[in-house]
């Protein structure tokens, strides 16, 4: 490690992962404010310690995690100067400041705006969304890669607080100059479109890309306290391999030939810690009926903020006048289920809701339907549909009023071989009526005459190799990706709902 970054250390904490993580003065000024100590109180895993006990880890700790990881990386650059290191650690520290409680599970139905039913056909209602998924279940190739992120997504909200709060925007303009700020915010957002220092694509690539420090830390930690072993892979392996090469005036994040084998390590066991543990049928209900909750909390402003009043608590903390957003961690979660219950208007709020706050403040969950689950990976989304509806489960959906079903999915990588992500491309400007330049795909937009741009990103956030030229992994005939890219996991089951 640099000296003249290393002599700065003056601070350190011991992290079961990592082993002593160290820090500078102004790094343990950012850790001992109150809007970093807040990530004290939300756990990474949100409800997953009610079926893995040791899951009691945080967003602050990881967060410490990937800025030493981020760091480790970032060494591996020689193109980075002193400052833009000092950028990257302190991105790294400060990547989850926005997160909801419960980490994803609050943040879920501000994202995708959940159906609301009323209860005499909730289950029906619940049901028929999961099959109208089922009926027109695809695996299209991505052709939208490094999107930054908008609106209420807990990266935009950190970005917030790292742009505008002057307790930390003072912090990071002192240690790395008026731009840090910035270009810090962009590189949590993975904002690509704009470039206030030299080497930003690279650095933006480090906190998110598919083999990011944020990536790296989360399964390693998930791993260890959990207690499953998915967390292991040659993780100094895959850093010492990592280079960075340029390619049409952009810096890309590569691995060389040697770090192969550790980069399918880990997108293998990535994808089976989310099988395993993510999926684990008790912790989807109990994380289900949490967003189903919060859901409704935030339409109708009861506990749980609205969008709208959410921006406002966010932009509130642009000064220390107005601490309320400090409040937003589990324990808010936990008391706004039992400020539900003991509401004189209780008996207007939904029933599901009503049983779902009763169930879980008594750390239950909806009984499991025995024999319901349908598991299996492929690649193909016929075969996919296929089985899904020749199974009992999905044969009961249009009927089922006492039951309701959960669809999961989750894919193996983004990546899309080259020949297939052109193909992709070219078949979206071929059924558009462009006579405006313009053509349009399931990911909004494309500008014709931005194509390369497409391309380029691709190779941003995918695993790049780097050989005789830059290429992802699932294009390298020495990895397992080039058979292994489009596989998907997906899961069916169905839960007991008496209301």
């Amino acid at each position: 490690m640099n000296d003249a970054i290393e002599n700065k250390f003056e601070h350190r904490i011991l992290d079961n992962v990592h082993g002593f993580i160290y820090y500078t003065d102004t790094e343990r000024k950012i850790i001992e404010s109150q809007y970093f100590k807040r990530l004290q109180s939300i756990k990474q895993l949100s409800i997953a310690n009610w079926v893995f006990p040791g899951s009691e880890h945080t967003r602050f700790i990881h967060s410490l995690g990937v800025m030493y990881l981020a760091d480790k990386i970032a060494s591996r650059f020689d193109c980075l100067d002193e400052n833009e290191r000092k950028i990257v650690r302190l991105a790294g520290l400060l990547h989850d400041i926005g997160h909801y409680p419960l980490s994803h599970v609050c943040e879920y139905p501000y994202q995708a705006s959940l159906t609301s039913f009323p209860d005499a056909s909730y289950c029906a209602a619940v049901n028929l969304k999961v099959k109208n998924r089922i009926d027109t279940f695809s695996l299209k190739p991505s052709v939208s890669f490094m999107e930054r992120r908008t609106g209420l997504h807990h990266e935009r909200v950190g970005a917030d607080l790292i742009e505008y709060n002057s307790e930390i925007s003072s912090l990071i303009i002192k240690e790395c100059g008026a731009d840090a700020p910035q270009i810090i915010a962009d590189m949590v957002t993975g904002n690509v479109e704009r470039k206030l220092t030299e080497n930003q694509e690279l650095m933006v690539q480090i906190l998110h890309s598919e083999l990011d420090a944020d990536g790296i830390d989360y399964l390693m930690r998930d791993a260890s306290f959990s207690g499953t072993s998915f967390g292991s892979f040659e993780v100094d392996q895959l850093i010492n391999s990592m280079e960075a090469q340029d390619y049409e005036g952009l810096k890309i994040m590569c691995i060389s030939p040697k770090g192969i084998a550790a980069a399918d390590q880990y997108l293998i066991n990535k994808f089976f810690s989310y099988s395993q543990v993510v999926n684990n049928k008790h912790i989807s209900i109990t994380e289900w009926m949490a967003e189903q909750i919060v859901d409704w909390m935030q339409k109708n402003n009861a506990y749980f903020p609205s969008p709208q009043r959410l921006k406002d608590l966010v932009d509130s903390c642009h000064t220390s006048t107005d601490k309320g957003y400090l409040d937003f961690t589990d324990n808010f979660f936990w008391a706004s289920l039992q400020n539900i219950l003991s509401n004189p208007l209780a008996h207007t709020t939904p029933k599901f809701i009503l049983h779902f706050c009763r169930e879980l403040l008594r750390h239950n969950e909806l009984e499991y339907e025995n024999g319901s689950e349908v598991r299996l990976i492929s690649s193909e989304a016929d075969e996919i549909k296929k089985e899904l509806s020749e199974s009992w489960t999905y044969k009961c959906l249009s009927s089922w009023t006492d039951r309701i079903s959960i669809f999961s999915t989750r894919s193996m990588s983004k990546h899309t071989p080259s020949k297939i992500f052109e193909a992709a491309i070219e078949d979206s400007i071929s059924r558009a009526s462009s006579a405006d330049g313009m053509t349009s795909s399931d990911h909004g937009p494309i500008q014709i005459d931005d194509i390369p741009q497409l391309k380029r990103r691709r190779l941003m956030e995918g695993i790049c190799v780097a050989d005789n030229d830059l290429h992802l992994l699932c294009d390298d005939y020495r990895s397992l990706m080039q058979v292994l890219y489009n596989q998907t996991l997906v899961i069916l089951r169905a839960f007991k709902c008496p209301l």
